[in-house]
């Protein structure tokens, strides 16, 4: 019995060792890829090397061996280069104030520019300037070394992580610089081919339309150029899960690889001259559209399979996925950072898993799978082809919503519950939306049919538009990667030059200032991030753009009331989750100017303690409250332009055990020591986030 069943592990064993070598000779290059990955990655990844190296040898598999050791030392002498350069390039900057350098724009940002330098071929980004450089110009740039501060809360941008994604080594103010010239170069060629896209942009969107959110769908879906599109538009595809049908990416390539294909059958061109007009076109396409990691992913692996398909040659898609990214890692090795390469080649491997599953699944509905289809009625063909088409659509959306969650989470701190829902209603409205797009763009200029395709273009992209709303509106479509905050724990989040932004509770009170940039970049990713759901906004000063502030905040919480200190008078009482808030506006005898003398005083009363906001609070409107009002267990506290809260002994007879001190207190608070034996806790001026929960503990 024991030889029996020795005999069967043995077979059992070898059985197994065939298998794998098939699947690594099928697959020749994944082992290298691995080791790739593993050497980019470092730490406890470099296991994953070895794991390749002795599966290699475990089934005598030398070549492949070999190929593995060449690969990962390519990498790891790669990734050393750009290290040393990097670490020297740094040590140059820390040693001089001011530095001067050489380079070509490799891609232009918004007062700013991405700079190739000479320093071993280091890139920078330079920020700050008001020039009008292209891609592809050769300047001289003087900058000085920039500063830039860690967000407060994990998903916010992160200047350092973007820099890492973009295999940046600095970060430049820029002084002053001069244009040298445009030399021919690849970097030339992507310019001119950006020039080209945002001529064609101007087609689909001339001027006077930039504020329709349907041409602004059509210029990202189409050309790859979100940066024609408002926030609130991206903010849609966002919610709605699919913001990578925003930009250019694999799915864009494939449908108009797609459509080009199907146009010159209809047409009755050969298929060996198909195969190569596709290829063409999608190269164009590709180098037009920005030269994304996605599009060239697609691209390639495109180009692999109708190459293969030429030459009679069968095309391993597995071989194929690795081959195009040792391509893309081995000369960039950084991109192993950069969240559109580890989504598109990850959702790309989901997506064949999910269409191998699709195929072998039993057909939902529709006629008997044994009945042959060359028997099939017409009618039981187009059955069993949707059947099909709507099984593919769902196990492939799941598939890939599933292991794009992971780095979603990771990489964005957001959680998007419905977005393989979306996808899967999107689909079928997509090749409609392309189509007419790239049409409105090719005949725009004549005069009837273009206008024509134009309208249709634009009810497309509107249904398209509506589809994605409507997902995410649905409950909890968007949520960030953090549990809720508890509903008596309060955030003050400052914002730079003295200015700052209380959220008292979760589900609580919101009390922001400041213009629309800080709400959008600041103070709403913050709290959003953080976990918290104001459920009122209280806007302590008044302003000309207190209208912007609270758009933006309505569109990440809807359901937001806004409380204007314009239109408050006397005591106001508001109820929440987070407890009961109680506005004193400032005394109708104190005049609105300066701004500060407009803003009110809030009590919070939480279950257990007493919160008194006073902020930058005029002594009058603190003097207007009754005595027994004013005691409270948490101070808030900034400082009034003209007549501040800085005497002590009116600090003390509050009797707070805690306070804390925000940016706008600055200098002129009363001394720390004055104020024992109560806590102090001065909220830093760079940007940063406070908590104090209902226990009174805190922590940054």
């Amino acid at each position: 019995m024991r030889a029996i069943a020795e005999q069967g592990r043995a077979k059992a064993d070898e059985a197994l060792s065939a298998a794998l070598r098939h699947i690594f000779l099928r697959a020749p290059l994944f082992l290298p890829l691995l080791a790739v990955v593993s050497i980019l990655l470092g730490a406890w990844w470099y296991l994953l090397a070895v794991f390749a190296l002795l599966a290699a040898a475990a089934l005598r598999l030398w070549r492949i061996g070999v190929a593995v050791i060449l690969c990962a030392s390519l990498a790891y002498l790669q990734q050393e280069r750009r290290q040393r350069a990097s670490d020297e390039l740094m040590d140059y900057l820390r040693s001089h104030e001011v530095v001067e350098l050489q380079g070509t724009v490799i891609r232009e940002l918004n007062k700013g520019c991405v700079l190739g330098t000479e320093w071993g071929g280091m890139r920078v980004v330079v920020r700050g300037g008001d020039f009008s450089w292209k891609q592809g110009d050769y300047v001289k740039v003087v900058a000085e070394k920039g500063h830039s501060h860690p967000p407060p809360v994990h998903g916010m941008f992160d200047a350092a992580r973007w820099m890492q994604q973009q295999g940046l080594a600095a970060d430049l103010r820029f002084v002053c610089g001069e244009y040298i010239g445009h030399p021919f170069s690849w970097t030339a060629i992507c310019g001119a081919a950006a020039a080209v896209r945002d001529s064609l942009a101007r087609r689909v969107m001339p001027p006077g339309t930039e504020d329709d959110a349907r041409r602004q769908v059509l210029c990202a879906l189409v050309l790859g150029d979100k940066s024609r599109a408002e926030d609130e538009t991206m903010l849609d595809f966002r919610k709605g899960g699919c913001l990578h049908a925003f930009a250019v990416s694999g799915l864009h390539v494939g449908l108009l690889a797609g459509i080009l294909w199907a146009i010159l059958r209809i047409c009755r061109v050969s298929m060996a001259v198909s195969r190569v007009v596709v290829l063409l076109v999608s190269a164009l396409y590709v180098v037009m559209t920005g030269f994304s990691v996605p599009a060239i992913r697609a691209f390639m692996m495109m180009s692999v399979v109708l190459v293969g398909a030429m030459l009679h040659r069968r095309v391993s898609l597995l071989n194929t996925w690795s081959f195009v990214a040792l391509l893309i890692l081995l000369p960039q090795p950084y991109q192993i950072y950069n969240a559109g390469f580890r989504l598109s080649f990850v959702v790309y491997a989901a997506i064949c898993v999910g269409a191998r599953l699709a195929l072998r699944e039993k057909p939902w509905f529709g006629p008997d799978e044994y009945i042959p289809y060359r028997i099939r009625t017409t009618g039981e063909r187009r059955l069993s082809a949707t059947e099909l088409a709507l099984r593919g659509t769902v196990l492939i959306s799941l598939w890939a919503w599933l292991v794009s969650l992971p780095i979603t989470i990771a990489q964005f701190h957001t959680l998007n519950t419905h977005s393989y829902l979306t996808n899967i209603l999107i689909t079928p409205i997509l090749p409609f939306v392309m189509t007419a797009g790239l049409a409105a763009m090719i005949l725009a200029p004549l005069p009837i049919l273009g206008a024509a395709v134009m309208q249709w273009a634009l009810y497309s992209a509107q249904a398209l538009i509506s589809v994605v709303a409507f997902c995410g509106e649905l409950p909890a479509a968007y949520l960030p990667a953090q549990r809720p905050q508890p509903a008596e724990r309060l955030a003050i989040l400052s914002t730079g030059y003295g200015e700052s932004a209380c959220q008292l509770g979760n589900g609580g009170l919101l009390i922001a200032m400041g213009n629309e940039q800080t709400a959008r970049f600041s103070i709403e990713p913050a709290l959003f991030h953080a976990g918290y759901t104001p459920a009122a906004l209280l806007l302590p000063r008044p302003s000309a753009r207190r209208s912007e502030l609270a758009t933006v905040f309505g569109g990440t919480w809807p359901q937001l009331k806004v409380l204007d200190t314009t239109e408050l008078a006397g005591k106001t009482t508001l109820t929440t989750n987070a407890g009961v808030f109680t506005i004193y506006a400032p005394p109708a005898t104190l005049p609105r100017k300066p701004m500060d003398n407009a803003t009110p005083i809030v009590v919070w009363q939480r279950s257990k303690d007493r919160v008194l906001y006073v902020g930058d609070a005029s002594l009058l409107t603190f003097e207007s409250i009754p005595a027994e009002e004013r005691r409270a267990d948490i101070l808030i506290l900034g400082r009034n332009k003209r007549m501040p809260l800085v005497d002590a002994d009116t600090i003390r007879s509050i009797g707070a055990t805690c306070i804390i001190l925000l940016p706008s207190a600055g200098g002129g608070s009363p001394d720390v020591q004055s104020l024992h034996p109560a806590e102090v806790v001065r909220v830093p001026l760079a940007p940063s986030i406070y908590f104090c929960d209902e226990n009174v503990q805190t922590s940054h």
